[in-house]
This record gives C-alpha cells, sequence and structure tokens, in this order.
C-alpha cells in the first residue's frame, strides 16, 4: 500500500496518519497534565503552539544544512526536509518559554510530553512507510554506485529479511534512478528494507518499558532525561539501515551526529542549570 504521490492530492494516508498521530499525542499529553494537578488546558495551547514554532524551526535550520538534503549527491537534491530533532528543539525552546510566562515547571513539562511525542512519532512512522519517505538501504548488494556508503550501509540482514519496493515517483525510485542502479522505464524500485516499520516496533518496545517508569515520583525531568538517551542511542544505529541520510563524517549522517550531540548535552548538562529550568 503507497501513499498517492501526485502533487495535486489533499488527503493521502500519509497526511491523514499524521493527523492521527499529533491528536493520539494530544490526548495522551492531556492524561499526563490531569495526573500531575496541571490543567489540561495548557496542553490545548502547548500542542499547537509547538508544532508551528517546532515547523518553523525545524525548516530555518534544514535551510541552514544544504548537505543534508542530498540523497544521490549532486544528482538528486531533496529540497528543505523537516528534520526531526530540528523540530524538536525548536519546540522545546517554545515550551520553555510558555513555562516562564505561565509559570509552569518546565522540566515536568517536558516529563509530559515525552511519552506522547514517542508513540505520536511511532504512529507517524507508518505513514513515513506508506509514502515512501524516510526509506531503507537497498537490501541486494548486486547494484554497485558510488554512493554506496549512503544506500548499501550493511548486508548482514541479506536474506533474512524481505524488502519492499516503491512505485515511479517515489523518493527511493527517484534516487535509484538518479543513482543509475535502475533504468528510466523500471516499473519499481529496488528492494528496501522496511526501516519506518522497524523504528515503529522499537519505538513500541521503548514504549512499553518507559510506561512502567513511576515518574511522577521522580526528580522532574528524569523520564524526559530517559526518553531523550533512549531514543537518540535507537535512532543511530537505525539510521545505519536508512538510505535518506547524507553521510558527511565516515560513514555517519547527520542526524547520527546530532544523536550524539544530544546524548552526551542531556547526559553532561551542568547540574546548576536545573536551578533555572525546574
Amino acid at each position: 500500500m503507497y501513499s498517492h504521490f501526485a502533487s495535486n492530492a489533499w488527503v493521502t494516508p500519509f497526511g491523514l496518519i499524521f493527523i492521527a498521530a499529533i491528536f493520539v499525542a494530544w490526548f495522551f499529553a492531556r492524561r499526563n497534565a490531569s495526573s500531575t494537578y496541571i490543567d489540561p488546558s495548557h496542553i490545548d495551547l502547548l500542542m499547537p503552539v509547538t508544532i508551528i514554532v517546532g515547523v518553523a524551526g525545524g525548516t530555518l535550520i534544514a535551510m541552514l544544512m544544504p548537505a543534508d538534503h542530498m540523497v544521490a549527491g549532486e544528482a538528486m537534491n531533496h529540497g528543505i526536509r523537516l528534520r526531526l530533532f530540528g523540530m524538536l528543539g525548536t519546540g522545546a525552546v517554545a515550551m520553555f518559554v510558555y513555562s516562564r510566562i505561565a509559570k509552569l515547571p518546565f522540566r515536568r513539562l517536558l516529563d509530559i510530553f515525552a511519552l506522547p511525542t514517542l508513540a505520536g512519532l511511532m504512529i507517524h512512522r507508518v505513514g513515513c512507510f506508506l509514502a515512501g519517505c524516510c526509506w531503507g538501504d537497498v537490501i541486494s548488494h548486486e547494484h554497485t554506485s558510488a554512493f554506496a556508503s549512503q544506500v548499501q550501509t550493511t548486508s548482514f540482514l541479506e536474506g533474512v529479511v524481505s524488502g519492499v519496493q516503491y512505485p515511479p515517483g517515489s523518493l527511493p525510485f527517484e534516487q535509484h534512478l538518479a543513482m543509475g542502479m535502475i533504468e528510466p522505464g523500471a516499473l519499481a524500485s529496488l528492494p528496501v528494507y522496511p526501516v519506518q516499520l522497524y523504528e515503529a516496533g522499537l519505538l513500541l518496545v521503548l514504549l512499553l518499558v518507559l510506561t512502567r517508569i513511576r515518574w511522577r515520583r521522580c526528580p522532574r525531568g528524569t523520564l524526559a532525561v530517559l526518553t531523550v538517551c533512549t531514543y537518540a542511542l535507537m535512532r543511530f544505529f537505525i539510521e545505519f539501515l536508512r538510505a535518506d541520510g547524507h553521510v558527511v563524517l565516515g560513514n555517519l549522517t547527520i542526524t547520527q551526529l546530532q544523536c550524539i550531540i544530544l546524548m552526551a548535552s542531556v547526559v553532561l548538562l551542568p547540574r546548576r542549570s536545573r536551578s533555572v529550568v525546574s
């Protein structure tokens, strides 16, 4: 099942699933707020604000990283794309500003939104799978390419898992065509790892584990730190199976470098900053 790739389509499976992901996260966050005696109306205001600011900030960051647009070198420039960490980072800034205005504990707000964000992302990845974005590496290594480090990162799963092929007009198809890995008249892309579903499954596991933490009894911000670190670690390794990230350092993509920086900054955050944001 694939999304509709025509530019004039107003309703697509990807769009519907994206909206569903937002409402699931919204409902989850409202429930968390109520359990911590924070008026859920704050969530009703914060959710659209963080999304709008996150999209705007993520777009600006994407414009400042032109190399990240390349998914087949100079042969194919993806254009401006919204990176998850850019959206979450700028959205967190908006949340901090709101917490100061509304006199709410910032770190507690981060806890409230931590697991809902994972739940929404889990659903969103299913939409990515249908739309063909955030696609995986080519499973077969029979086709060589000058960009092998980007689209053929690993071979240990070859023959173990089945791949998925995307039709003409999809991003995987356009990437393989630009790399000369398929002919212009091909009916589908090469088989690629359904990495979006892999991530959705791992996110479900993370949710099941992290929901067992009694975060309301822990110091504020504990759940948020655990969520950020575990997701960044998971995303670092899942990136090795993705083909949409431009390799910038060794065999690492921009997203993997962001994961390293994010985990380091969260773990090494000076203790004195807690008195500022708590």
